[in-house]
């Protein structure tokens, strides 16, 4: 119904009032015509109002005068009449065009690129590359091919495991999946032995394959080999069988880390001098105001993007970037003996976390605190468990 009453306004049509005392001959000599009426409703026994397109009311004046019916327009509805309407005013005409026009081009751009999923890879170097490739805010939409964009965003970082590109209206959608770096491992059709990572106490072995050659409490060294891919037969006739092994080996294992335990602490505290820098932008092009060369030497900033936005949620692509550069000063601080073994934990328990493997789990932490040629240190030994084992083809370093 609703095309049906978008394709009569598109095409224009007009209300009539059709008077006389042959209306039902009116209705019937249009019908035997094929000219189209329809919402007919009767005002009185004489009068009935009724539409019709431009068409059919040019070709039922013949109707009206064999029925000796009266036919008068009340009203002219559809897109023709609006059109005629505003004919001699061309301005209005040529705005509306310009209008139009500059929707459809500000729908044909991107306006925004939003990139998720990153975290080791940089924002930037995902951008740089991207700029590359010719797509930037700004670049239309249709020179856009989000499967092209995302096999050579793949090809590009070897560390990126999946890449998903999405033209989302005028916003251009980068979403990545990171890989995880797999250990090294030796094909299962090789033959190989299960070392040591590192040295350590075993706590388990669970052999998959192949000879184990250490058990419960033994202590090994890094390159020691755990279970063993070489089956030697008892009966020398059978010779040496030759297997890819695999197993578990759980083991306790120690990590030190040795810090300095500071006597004060640079602390960088703000002057209250400010210095402003101002730009300029439309979209990925900006344009530096005039203001001057940074004063400060030492300084903290922050960036302030002052742009339009539209009920807190559409954000126009032009506006004002303020950089606050706020001028820092360095004071030294100096440490109680409390404070400044806090200090030196948290930095050598930072050490810890950044050494430690990811499957290693920490069950002791011992702290020592001693002196060396009159500097004060914090020496910190953790105790873990993990898997120690590894694959290393056999005849391998």
């Amino acid at each position: 119904m609703f095309l049906i009453r978008l394709w009569h306004y598109l095409k224009g049509y007009v209300i009539i009032i059709v008077s006389g005392l042959s209306v039902e001959k009116f209705i019937n000599i249009c019908t035997r015509r094929q000219i189209l009426l329809w919402d007919i409703e009767r005002l009185s026994p004489t009068e009935v109002i009724m539409k019709m397109s431009i068409r059919g009311f040019k070709n039922a004046r013949s109707a009206a005068r064999k029925s000796r019916c009266r036919v008068r327009i009340k009203a002219k509805k559809g897109l023709p009449y609006i059109i005629w309407r505003y004919k001699k005013r061309k301005g209005f005409v040529a705005g509306l065009i310009v209008f139009a026009v500059l929707i459809y081009l500000m729908t044909s751009i991107i306006w925004s690129v939003e990139i998720t999923g990153n975290y080791n890879l940089s924002r930037e170097t995902l951008m740089q590359q991207l700029n590359e490739m010719g797509i930037f805010r700004g670049a239309t939409k249709r020179s856009i091919n989000p499967k092209h964009v995302a096999d050579k965003l793949m090809l590009n970082n070897r560390g990126l495991a999946w890449v998903g590109v999405e033209l989302k209206g005028t916003k251009l959608i980068i979403s990545v999946r990171e890989g995880i770096e797999p250990p090294r491992v030796v094909p299962m059709d090789q033959p190989c032995n299960v070392v040591a990572e590192r040295d350590g106490i075993v706590i388990s072995v669970r052999a998959k394959n192949g000879l184990e050659k250490v058990k419960e409490g033994d202590t090994v060294k890094k390159g020691q080999v755990l279970i063993s891919g070489v089956m030697e037969s008892k009966n020398p006739e059978a010779g040496t069988r030759y297997v890819h092994a695999m197993g578990e080996v759980l083991a306790r294992t120690w990590y030190e880390v040795k810090v300095d335990v500071p006597e004060k602490k640079i602390n960088r505290i703000r002057t209250g001098h400010e210095w402003n820098k101002y730009s300029m932008y439309f979209l990925d092009f900006k344009i530096r105001l005039p203001s001057g060369n940074n004063p400060f030497e030492l300084y903290e900033k922050d960036i302030v993007d002052k742009a339009p936005v539209i009920m807190n949620h559409f954000k126009f692509p032009l506006g004002l970037i303020i950089e606050k550069h706020y001028e820092l000063k360095e004071e030294e601080e100096f440490l109680d003996k409390e404070e400044a073994r806090r200090l030196a934990e948290k930095t050598a328990m930072d050490k810890v976390s950044e050494i430690l493997p990811a499957d290693a789990e920490i069950v002791d932490r011992q702290m020592e605190i001693f002196t060396s040629d009159g500097k004060e240190y914090l020496l910190v030994t953790v105790e873990c468990t993990e898997n120690i084992a590894m694959q290393q083809e056999i005849g391998g370093n």
